[in-house]
């Protein structure tokens, strides 16, 4: 039976008898974990528990007993969202200032493989994408994506269309990609990250009014 627990690095006993993982789970999640947070990561006794993508939390029934070592972090995801999307930003706009210099050196590069400079912006490009992906995981489900998932879209297509053009070895066609496909989604990113990033806290907002009105009139 679970005696103690460790959530973002604090010792908080265990009052209730529980016996396996999915218990204990269920338990800090009516309990512990308050409004706009999650459970983001549970390690027993030193390995991580695979929390799968559902929105509901499932975690095998593993048993526990009074000296297993349970730790679990707890996050705000409309933080790591905010923290991500200024992350992205920064990137976006770094990149949008490299792409004419990257795309004047791929046109008239000679070489048979991709200069460290190109792989540098081509690598960031890649970057973009998975983070925009993070994005849009962790995102409220009343905030309009639209915008941001349609750069998504397009970003995708440019990274595809550099990968045809160096896969066979085209660096002119690259250039043409880096400032027919990439350069306007890139420099536009940062703007509509700025919107979604306004929104964000707005419904946070809301979200905190609706929280005191609901106390007030309980």
């Amino acid at each position: 039976m679970l005696k103690k627990l460790l959530i973002n690095g604090k010792k908080i006993p265990v009052p209730v008898p529980i016996q396996n993982l999915s218990d204990a789970v269920a338990w800090i999640e009516t309990h512990l974990v308050r409004p706009d947070h999650t459970i983001t990561r549970i390690t027993l006794d030193g390995r991580d528990i695979d929390l799968g993508n559902d929105d509901v939390l499932r975690v095998p029934a593993l048993p526990l007993t009074a000296e297993s070592d349970l730790r679990c972090k707890i996050d705000s995801p409309m933080e790591i969202c905010i923290q991500t999307i200024d992350a992205l930003r920064n990137l976006s706009t770094a990149i949008g200032r490299n792409l004419k210099p990257v795309a004047v050196h791929l046109w008239e590069y000679k070489g048979s493989r991709l200069s460290n400079e190109a792989r540098a912006v081509i690598d960031d490009a890649r970057l973009m994408i998975e983070l925009l992906d993070h994005i849009l995981i962790l995102i409220d489900r009343r905030i309009d994506i639209t915008n941001v998932t349609s750069m998504r879209e397009t970003i995708d297509k440019a990274h595809r269309a550099i990968q045809v053009a160096e896969s066979n070895s085209d660096w002119k066609g690259l250039a043409r990609v880096l400032l027919q496909q990439l350069e306007e989604p890139t420099l536009e990113l940062s703007h509509e990250l700025s919107s979604l990033q306004k929104n964000i806290y707005e419904t946070q907002a809301d979200r905190n009014w609706e929280r005191r009105a609901q106390t007030v009139n309980g």
